[in-house]
C-alpha cells in the first residue's frame, strides 16, 4: 500500500480541483478557494446560487482559474478568478449546456452539448475547434489536440483542422496507448469488443460505464463494477464492496474509489485492495493528478498526498 498523508479542510461538495505551486485549488458547488498544507482556506470567489447538478470544472490558465458560473435561472458563463480573487466573465463564449472542461494551447476549452451534438468553445472569445462530436461517448486533449469518439468514429481536432482517425461506430471508451472498447447488438443483447495490441476479444454479460484505465502494472478494462486486463478481458474479477461505485481515479499507478462502507481502496493490480479510513466522512472522491486527490463529503473534504 502507499503511504499517504490526509489534510482536512471545512468544504464539502468539492467537483474540481487541482494543484499550484504546493497548495490546492477547489471548486465547490458555489466558491473557488485555495487550501493550504495545514488545511487553512482561503475562499477567491462566491458564485450567486448555482444549478445544483451542472457541470462546473477548474483548469489553471497562467495565473488564471478559469471555471463555470452555473447561475440558477440564466445562461452559463465561462469565468476567470485569478490567484489573487479577481473575477472576470467571458460573455463572448456563448455557452448552452457545458460538459467538460481543459486546457488546449493555454486556451481553455468547453465541452458545450446541444444534444445529440457537442461543439468545442475555444478561448475567452468563444471561437470553435473545426468539427462537432454527434452523441459524444469519450474525449482527451493531449498536448495542441483533442481526441474524441463519437457515433461515427474516432476524430482528433485542432485548431486550424479536424481529421477521421477511424470511421468506426460504436466506440464507447478509447486511451493514447490504442486501446478501445467497441459496443455492438448481436440479437437484441450488448456484445462488448476490447480491442487491444492487434487483437480482438469479445464480452458479454456486463455493464457500463467502460473505462479504460492505465496502471503501472498494465492497463485494465472496467465494465461498471468489473475489471481485468485488457489483454484477457474476460477474466473479470468483481471490485470488492463497489455496488454504488462513484468515481473511481487513477493515482500512483494504481486505482482508488469509496466502498459501500465509505472506506479509500486502493490498489495497483485491480485484484489486491488495501483500505484506508478516511479522515472525513466522504461521499466520493476527485482526482487531482497522479500522486494526490480529494475525498469529498457534504460538510468537509480531505487533501489526500500519497507518497511514493
Amino acid at each position: 500500500m502507499i503511504d499517504i498523508t490526509q489534510i482536512p479542510f471545512e468544504l464539502g461538495l468539492v467537483e474540481a480541483a487541482l494543484t499550484h505551486d504546493g497548495q490546492l485549488y477547489v471548486r465547490t458547488a458555489d466558491e473557488v478557494a485555495c487550501v493550504a498544507t495545514d488545511g487553512a482556506i482561503t475562499v477567491l470567489h462566491t458564485f450567486g446560487p448555482q444549478s445544483p447538478l451542472a457541470f462546473k470544472g477548474l483548469v489553471l490558465i497562467g495565473r488564471d482559474l478559469l471555471t463555470i458560473d452555473r447561475p440558477l435561472g440564466a445562461p452559463p458563463m465561462l469565468t476567470s478568478v485569478s490567484l489573487a480573487g479577481e473575477v472576470r466573465p467571458h460573455p463572448d463564449a456563448r455557452l448552452h449546456n457545458p460538459s467538460g472542461l481543459s486546457a488546449l494551447n493555454d486556451q481553455a476549452l468547453v465541452l458545450d452539448q446541444t444534444p445529440p451534438l457537442t461543439r468545442f468553445v475555444l478561448g475567452e472569445a468563444g471561437e470553435h475547434l473545426p468539427g462537432e462530436a454527434r452523441n459524444l461517448t469519450h474525449w482527451e486533449v493531449d498536448g495542441d489536440a483533442l481526441t474524441y469518439s463519437d457515433a461515427t468514429g474516432l476524430h482528433q481536432a485542432r485548431p486550424d483542422r479536424v481529421r477521421t482517425v477511424t470511421g468506426q461506430p460504436g466506440i464507447l471508451t478509447f486511451d493514447r496507448g490504442g486501446h478501445a472498447v467497441v459496443q455492438d447488438l448481436e440479437e437484441g443483447r450488448a456484445v462488448f469488443e476490447v480491442q487491444a495490441a492487434g487483437a480482438s476479444h469479445a464480452v458479454t454479460g456486463v455493464q457500463r460505464p467502460v473505462a479504460l484505465h492505465p496502471l503501472a502494472s498494465g492497463t485494465v478494462v472496467r465494465f461498471r463494477n468489473q475489471i481485468a486486463p485488457v489483454s484477457a478481458p474476460s477474466a473479470l474479477t468483481t471490485i470488492p464492496m463497489a455496488t454504488d461505485l462513484g468515481t473511481v481515479a487513477e493515482v500512483m499507478g494504481g486505482l482508488s474509489y469509496l466502498d459501500d462502507d465509505r472506506q479509500l481502496r486502493w490498489s495497483a493490480d485491480g485484484v489486491s485492495w488495501a483500505t484506508v479510513r478516511p479522515a472525513v466522512r466522504a461521499s466520493d472522491i476527485v482526482p487531482v493528478n497522479e500522486r494526490e486527490l480529494v475525498l469529498t463529503g457534504r460538510r468537509a473534504s480531505a487533501w489526500v498526498k500519497t507518497v511514493p
